[in-house]
């Protein structure tokens, strides 16, 4: 489905054609003049409108334009960025019937499985698709080690996840980018004037057009950025589900603990039995313990002599 606005500038009418299937605004040819083909799809009346980088000579617009011809340029080529990170991925993965992002994911995950089945567990994870962290994908690898046609594929996988989540994160940091250019329309408008008045009325209009026509452009550069960032994301995102069969059951168990050796029983000599002390011979039974020797008898009391009472 397309939506198409019609925008009126004056005497001209400006064609802007969006499609959500990610076809290209216009193609994007730069010459030795450092101009580029309308990504507007037809000549306007300004040089914003044709995709060429206006110069006002003022420091200030200058900046402006410069950053919003940049942006043109970067969001023409997006799309077919985003889609060569599938077709690569694709070629990869020997995926013959198509390299949307659906079918990408559901061949990546049966081969996943195949090698999870063989002994190979994969994880992925992937960074800057959601919050403002910056894009990064790694991969883990866990169990029989990857070879050959299986070990380039796993690499594939992870380099294009994060040429994904690198797309989706500077798409979105242009979204912000426009709408904070949409804010700087308003200041510059009334300075023009001011910052003209030797240019007279002449270069006032050239200025005001041009500045008009990015304030109708910003809106569908936006739009195209989040189209973008939202495909790059469902791409990245198809990849690492695919990649993430490696549930624990590829780690190694842990060693058991470690018992203390038994202790040896002493050398028997040759002609002792079990149970017989050194010393002992056989038949020898242990001497009983002798009886406490009698108390000797207490004194006899003395017959008392004559002189005692």
């Amino acid at each position: 489905m397309s939506v198409r606005i019609r925008i009126h500038s004056f005497a001209s009418t400006i064609t802007l054609s969006l499609s959500t299937n990610l076809v290209p605004l216009a193609a994007i040819g730069v010459g030795a003049t450092g101009t580029a083909c309308s990504i507007l799809g037809s000549p306007g009346p300004s040089a914003v409108s044709q995709g060429q980088k206006y110069q006002s000579g003022d420091p200030t617009f200058d900046e402006f334009f410069s950053s919003l011809y940049d942006m043109q340029i970067d969001l023409a080529k997006a799309p077919a960025t985003e889609k060569k990170i599938r077709e690569d991925l694709a070629k990869k993965a020997k995926i013959e019937e198509g390299n949307s992002a659906a079918k990408i994911g559901k061949k990546l995950g049966k081969r996943a499985e195949e090698l999870a089945t063989a002994g190979t567990g994969l994880k992925m994870e992937v960074k800057g698709l959601d919050g403002d962290d910056d894009a990064a994908a790694t991969v883990s690898v866990k169990g029989k080690e990857l070879e050959g046609e299986d070990k380039e594929l796993v690499e594939a996988m992870e380099s294009a996840a994060k040429s994904a989540a690198k797309l989706h994160v500077r798409m979105r940091k242009s979204k912000k980018a426009l709408e904070q250019a949409g804010g700087q329309i308003l200041a510059l408008e009334q300075n023009i004037d001011n910052a003209f008045r030797k240019g007279g009325p002449k270069k006032k209009a050239e200025v005001r057009k041009n500045l008009d026509d990015a304030k109708k452009l910003i809106p569908l550069m936006a739009a195209r950025a989040e189209e973008v960032a939202e495909a790059a994301k469902t791409t990245a995102k198809k990849i690492s589900d695919a990649a993430q069969t490696d549930t624990g059951q590829f780690d190694a168990p842990p060693p058991p603990p470690v018992e203390p050796p038994p202790t040896e029983p002493e050398p028997e000599k040759k002609g002792e039995k079990k149970g017989e002390k050194k010393g002992e011979k056989k038949g020898d039974k242990p001497p009983a313990d002798k009886p406490p020797a009698d108390k000797p008898p207490a004194d006899k009391p003395k017959p008392p002599s004559d002189f005692e009472p």
